[in-house]
């Protein structure tokens, strides 16, 4: 099968969706399927690499820099040879990982063409409205408006979890099929992680604790409450450290926070890494501790469990979907107290944290790249092998006057 991927965001650009998007192509890669993907130009090193580690085949669109987010760039979404170019590659499905510029223009390309479209949903997009210069309110109508509309254009929907899959359906009002298929995590790159990689980073005692966030720096993924969950937790543990991997616009804060409260020396960011580093990082840290509640897998939380590291993380979707509390981690409320009473639970009981390590690196195993890809070549074969849906296009795409 021949399988086109639209999205807004790829390499050099790290986010959950591009590593979502770079696994599964690997499973598809490896069950002896043809991966293109349609992705934003970057410019400088590997920006307009036309191949990937996946083995997917990339072509780049022009693209323009976010002036927003440093390191984004918005593709523009305008191929007049698109069509008789997904003709000539034989393409059997479209893949959309997003509903904006790359998602409009694969659901044209399938309007015109005839090739069915899938959507994975990857993010809630309503609880981001806080980055608009607009009243929140009407802002996130109308985003839910939107997401609407596209999910009616397409043949298949996928949600990362369950959970997910039930919002989609009370929000959205919809009657497309939806799958739930969770992004799988390759297991290789575990079998040589650096469990010192954080002491060797910071110059510690390769004894040293490290609780570890992983993501965007962004208010949407709270990193301030883990900080003010570390700060609780400082006093009673001298030799506890906190390692913010990722970046964005909250990192500044951050860092003025821990040093306004004499944390400068034990609160670290490493900024952006490459995937085994990041591995590393998961081998090497304590415990993994995740404020986030807008998640709709919390891939973080499995790669996490795949270094057989505990996760301490906000009861919320995604993480709850996960993390199985008391078994391979905690969920807990909302707030730096409860964050900072779990992740104590884990520092004082060595009985509790070691079953923890064990039962969230068995956790992970239900996983795998291979496992997951299958899952979506099953929606892949439904949605060629069956009649496509009808699509509510806007008026400016319909072939009539």
């Amino acid at each position: 099968m021949k399988i086109a991927i639209f999205t807004d965001s790829y390499t050099p650009y790290v986010s959950g969706v591009v590593r979502s998007i770079q696994r599964f192509s690997t499973g598809l890669k490896r069950l002896g399927h043809d991966v293109y993907v349609f992705a934003p130009a970057y410019g400088g090193p590997h920006g307009d690499d036309k191949t990937d580690s996946s083995g997917a085949v990339i072509y780049r669109f022009h693209s323009l820099r976010a002036p927003t987010c440093r390191g984004f760039s918005l593709p523009i979404p305008i191929s007049p040879r698109a069509d008789r170019f997904i003709n000539q590659l034989g393409i059997d499905v479209i893949h959309s990982h997003s509903p904006f510029l790359m998602g409009q223009l694969s659901a044209n390309l399938s309007w015109r063409t005839g090739i069915p479209l899938v959507f994975t949903h990857h993010t809630m997009y309503h609880q981001y409205v806080h980055y608009i210069p607009a009243p929140r309110t009407m802002t996130r109508q109308m985003v839910i408006r939107f997401l609407q509309h596209y999910c009616r254009q397409c043949d298949h929907l996928i949600a990362p979890t369950a959970q997910f899959k039930e919002m989609m359906q009370s929000l959205y009002n919809i009657h497309v099929p939806i799958s739930s298929i969770p992004t799988g995590v390759d297991l290789t790159p575990y079998d040589t992680a650096d469990s010192l990689f954080l002491a060797q980073m910071f110059s510690l005692p390769q004894d040293t604790d490290f609780l570890l966030f992983v993501g965007r720096l962004g208010r949407e993924k709270n990193p301030q409450l883990v900080l003010d969950a570390f700060k609780r937790l400082a006093s009673q543990f001298p030799g506890l450290h906190l390692v913010f991997v990722g970046d964005g616009p909250e990192r500044q804060p951050l860092t003025d926070d821990a040093r306004k409260n004499g944390l400068a020396e034990r609160v670290h960011f490493t900024g952006v890494l490459t995937a085994d580093e990041v591995v590393s990082a998961y081998a090497s840290a304590t415990a993994f501790v995740f404020g986030s509640v807008t998640e709709t897998q919390g891939l973080v939380t499995v790669e996490a469990m795949a270094a057989g590291t505990p996760v301490v993380a906000v009861r919320a979707t995604g993480s709850e979907d996960m993390v199985e509390h008391g078994y391979n981690g905690f969920l807990t409320e909302n707030t730096a107290d409860s964050l900072s009473y779990y992740t104590k639970e884990l520092l004082e009981n060595e009985d509790v944290y070691r079953r923890m390590r064990r039962q969230a690196l068995l956790s992970a195993q239900e996983f795998s790249l291979t496992g997951t890809a299958k899952k979506l070549l099953q929606v892949y074969d439904q949605v060629v092998q069956g009649p496509k849906q009808p699509h509510w296009l806007p008026r400016m795409f319909s072939k009539t006057p």
